[in-house]
């Protein structure tokens, strides 16, 4: 029997313990450049002006679905970058952190994912379904007290259900989460 998924990824590995008690300032979504007909969408926890951790919800395509028939489960990838977002997004959204929320670290948000299921995801047969998990996790921020202010989540959500950079209406594909 092969061993249990482990979703849940950091680059670099031997920054792990570092990455999870960075602070973040806000936090950012943004899509990437279109591809194959949608944009990929993940979200940038911002820990100074100049630099975030990534987190990423990614196919692993290896690793079958045990819910969405063809599918694949995800990986949840966490990377320390130099810079404020990857150079290829389109746009870029912001979610300024609760103020009661504050001081919020990285591993705040990553317990919050694990403790409400969101590292247990599929992508469809496409690899398709970030922009779900997007707005899932948008909606958990604003549920938890991790961000407070709804119009940056109506902002954002509305943008998620978008085609960048052409700015028309884009039918959100669903993933799904497994159980254990």
């Amino acid at each position: 029997m092969p061993p249990p998924h482990q979703p849940i990824h950091f680059i670099p590995k031997s920054q792990e313990k570092h990455i999870l008690s960075l602070p973040i300032h806000q936090i950012l979504a943004a899509p990437d450049h279109q591809e194959a007909g949608t944009n990929h969408w993940c979200f940038y926890l911002a820990t100074s002006p100049t630099t975030s951790i990534q987190l990423d919800c990614l196919p692993s395509y290896s690793i079958p679905s045990t819910v969405l028939p063809g599918g694949s489960k995800a990986n949840i990838v966490i990377s320390s970058l130099d810079r404020l977002v990857s150079a290829d997004v389109e746009e870029t959204f912001v979610l300024d952190v609760a103020p009661d929320r504050r001081p919020l670290h990285v591993r705040d948000v990553l317990d919050l994912l694990v403790e409400n299921g969101h590292h247990r995801y599929e992508f469809d047969e496409r690899g398709v379904g970030c922009r779900f998990w997007v707005t899932e996790m948008v909606e958990l921020f604003l549920r938890c007290g991790v961000v407070g202010d709804g119009g940056q989540v109506e902002a954002l959500k509305g943008a998620v259900r978008t085609l960048w950079p052409e700015k028309v209406p884009l039918e959100l594909d669903r993933g799904a989460y497994w159980l254990v």
